[in-house]
């Protein structure tokens, strides 16, 4: 003891806090020593000298037991910094994407954002994981990101969009899966904005699945992104009324939505204020985007031109 509050003293620390710690730990070590050392001693004098060897071996298999339990430990703490630089990279990714997007259109600016939040709470009312709440949260992000390929001015046409036009728009959906599937990591999110506009009835597109064949995400997204364009300005109508939208999805459940996910919706909605409602909160923007980690480094957005020629490829 004496020993160890030199040590601390020398580096520093306060010898009497040191002796105030370091004193239980070693009457605490006397009632555990003790007793091994009155076993060792009675060993080797009655049995043999021999009998050393076999308070050693545990001994040093303690060691390396906890060697390799401070070892595991150290590895689990840089696997979960890792992993949430991973997360930052992803969002900032997904939110490189949505920006882009909105930078063309204006009418649909903030759109992917408001459907990322509703689809999170969403999924959160339903009593999904954390971890399906961010993926619902990213996948409302770039749920749209297929538009990027779609032909000039056919997203800010005024009127009526002729049956080309509409079979043209909904391409968004599978543009979208192609351009995700590029990117590492992003397989499942890429399978959940392909059946986004898919129905419960089987009347969506692409593939025209229907029910729990559609994955619960996509579902989500589809309540979200419908709500949340009933409610926005586009250039063909003003924005619904909130109450209206409501009513709309309500009218919707068992032919376009799920029921259980539109009443889950219309519960937050009840609750809600109406700069929810409207998505027009100050957190319903794209930077603001970053709700589960820290904000990553500024130098990741520079690294994600080498991918915008992919994706103009693949759109």
């Amino acid at each position: 003891m004496a020993f160890a509050a030199l040590t601390m003293k020398i580096r520093g620390k306060e010898t009497l806090s040191s002796i105030r710690i370091l004193a239980p730990l070693a009457f605490a070590s006397v009632l555990l020593y003790a007793p091994l050392v009155g076993v060792l001693v009675v060993s080797y004098l009655r049995v043999s000298p021999l009998i050393l060897p076999l308070f050693l071996l545990p001994a040093l298999a303690a060691q390396r037991l906890f060697a390799l339990y401070d070892a595991q430990r150290k590895l689990a703490r840089d696997l979960s910094a890792a992993n949430s630089r991973l997360e930052r990279a992803n969002l900032s990714f997904a939110t490189a994407l949505v920006a882009t997007l909105d930078a063309r259109d204006r009418y649909t600016a903030g759109h992917s954002a408001a459907v990322a939040i509703y689809a999170r709470d969403i999924a959160g009312r339903l009593g999904l994981s954390e971890e399906e709440q961010r993926l619902a949260h990213q996948c409302g992000l770039v749920h749209d990101i297929g538009k990027i390929g779609l032909p000039p001015g056919l997203l800010e046409k005024p009127g009526a969009l002729t049956l080309g036009e509409r079979r043209q728009m909904e391409k968004h959906s599978e543009i979208g899966e192609r351009i995700l599937a590029k990117v590492e990591d992003y397989t499942e999110i890429a399978k959940i904005v392909r059946h986004h506009h898919e129905r419960w009835d089987g009347q969506g597109y692409p593939d025209g699945i229907a029910e729990h064949d559609i994955p619960l995400i996509s579902r989500i997204i589809s309540v979200a992104d419908a709500y949340n364009a009933m409610t926005s300005d586009r250039p063909y109508r003003d924005a619904m009324p909130s109450r209206v939208a409501r009513m709309r999805l309500a009218q919707g459940v068992e032919s376009q939505f799920d029921t259980t996910i539109v009443a889950a919706f219309e519960a937050i909605l009840a609750g809600a204020d109406e700069e929810y409602r409207t998505g027009r909160r100050a957190d319903f923007s794209l930077a603001d985007q970053d709700v589960y980690s820290e904000p990553g480094p500024p130098a990741l957005q520079p690294e994600l031109a080498p991918v915008a020629p992919k994706i103009a490829e693949v759109a």
